[in-house]
């Protein structure tokens, strides 16, 4: 093959690799504005099925797990839901495209600050690690007067193709 790099003209080969370099150039540049890569609507018949096998009249919630701006060893995504419950539900939780979620369940009561209604997290009221590919049921209990439930999932794999889905449903309904 040291006969074909002769036969190739200089002016030629320097134009392939000029191309080669700005079509690679271009190509970082486009996944560089997309941030991960991933379509817009990454997930999202994914979830519409499992609100169809899981969901429940209580509410819930979902989405894809993020590099935390805080931690960026880990992904996260956060879910308020303000709605009143009180009593005993289960939280059915789904995960998919990594190993493990892991998600915390708090209560919540609003309060007026300057600069709005703040739903700081109060008590702790559930936690699992969600394997995925399975559902996992973590039971709840809301103490009266509070205003809603926070969902947060984390997890170590930051790829940002992670995602999680719960709902909220009476305690041992059937998924």
């Amino acid at each position: 093959m040291a006969g074909h790099d002769r036969q190739v003209p200089l002016a030629h080969r320097r134009l392939v690799a000029s191309v080669l370099i700005v079509g690679t150039a271009g190509l970082l540049a486009g996944c560089a504005r997309h941030g991960n890569g991933l379509p817009e609507d990454y997930g999202q018949d994914w979830f519409g099925e499992m609100a169809s096998q899981h969901g429940g009249d209580h509410g819930g919630g979902g989405g894809q797990l993020m590099v935390d701006d805080e931690d960026e060893t880990r992904a996260r995504a956060f879910i308020v839901l303000d709605t009143e419950l009180a009593g005993s539900y289960d939280v059915l939780a789904v995960c998919r495209s990594t190993k493990t979620v892991h998600l915390t369940v708090h209560d919540f009561t609003s309060e007026h600050d300057g600069y709005g209604d703040s739903a700081d997290p109060d008590s702790l009221i559930g936690a699992a690690d969600l394997h995925c590919g399975t559902t996992t049921r973590i039971p709840i209990d809301v103490p009266e007067g509070r205003d809603g439930i926070v969902l947060d999932a984390t997890t170590s794999d930051t790829s940002e193709r992670s995602l999680f889905d719960a709902f909220i449903v009476e305690r041992g309904a059937d998924e």
